[in-house]
């Protein structure tokens, strides 16, 4: 008999809609606190809420799903006909969701196995895509584990952002990298390195650094060497201003024109974390099954 896997994720992984709905698919949301009021991820807050409060000064904090919110989602998917379970994480570097899910899923009552993806945004939501791929396919769970350790190792994440400082502030990013950039007036160049964020390089302006960000992905696609057979390289598009991640969005599709490109708002926790100007663009090799879905969208 085929064992039926199902994939949980968190809100971090930043999942367009139509992308979020994949079946045997779920996602909890993450925690927005906009000065002393909690909001689910998705549910009660959006991720343009979260930027004007940014905007107005407000104080914004952020938290990760608890033990309780995994345990609900391994419930609610066995109770659909799950009998195996994956849960991938955002990078256990910048946030405490690994440590809740393995927690939750030590306490299960089917086999559950819990991924660290390492990264963030969509190069964390592709590998889970990617899992859940598989897992549509019948893949048993170490497949669909291995499947999303595949995909995100291989990522990249390029992204930029406005200023440093609430990277600074919430303390995924150095002190130090933060006042070089500070100092310098220069618009940072950023990615995900063995789980956490560092400043790759920097360009004077706003407008040069999506610019370097999207010549970079693109590059990436392009040198890919599609070493596993059946799998393509997609790209994804986050942030918070939709006239910015369209027009990143095209100019990645005008340098990779092969590639599958998506864009969606980027998830409000990172939001809070990374500020209203931020942007990424996620590059990885899935199956080839999921890169057609993608270039449906």
């Amino acid at each position: 008999m085929t064992t039926r896997v199902a994939v949980v994720t968190d809100s971090a992984a930043s999942l367009p809609d139509a992308l979020a709905l994949t079946p045997g698919l779920i996602v909890v949301p993450l925690t927005v606190v906009v000065g002393t009021t909690a909001y689910a991820e998705g549910e009660g807050i959006s991720p343009r809420e979260v930027a004007d409060a940014l905007g107005r000064g407000e104080s914004v904090t952020t938290a990760h799903p608890g033990v309780e919110a995994y345990a609900r989602a391994i419930a609610h998917v066995v109770a659909g006909g799950a009998d195996a379970v994956l849960i991938v994480t955002l990078s256990s570097a910048l946030s405490g969701a690994y440590d809740a899910a393995r927690v939750a899923a030590g306490g299960a009552d089917v086999p559950t196995e819990v991924v660290d993806s390492g990264t963030v945004t969509m190069a964390q939501g592709l590998a889970a895509l990617a899992a859940a791929e598989v897992a549509r396919g019948g893949a048993p769970l170490e497949d669909c584990a291995e499947e999303a350790r595949v995909v995100a190792s291989g990522s990249r994440c390029l992204f930029t952002v406005d200023s440093l400082e609430p990277l600074r502030k919430g303390g995924r990013l150095s002190a130090a990298a933060a006042a070089i950039g500070a100092a310098l007036s220069l618009r940072p160049l950023l990615t995900v390195r063995d789980g956490a964020i560092v400043v790759e390089g920097r360009e004077r302006t706003t407008r040069r650094a999506r610019a370097a960000v999207a010549s970079r992905a693109a590059a990436l696609m392009g040198t890919d060497d599609a070493s596993r057979p059946g799998t393509s390289s997609v790209a994804a598009v986050v942030g918070l201003q939709e006239d910015v991640v369209v027009g990143l969005r095209d100019e990645v599709r005008r340098l990779a024109p092969e590639a599958a490109v998506v864009a969606g708002p980027v998830s409000s926790v990172l939001a809070a974390h990374a500020g209203a100007g931020a942007v990424a663009v996620c590059v990885a090799e899935v199956p080839e099954s999921l890169a057609a879905r993608m270039r449906e969208i």
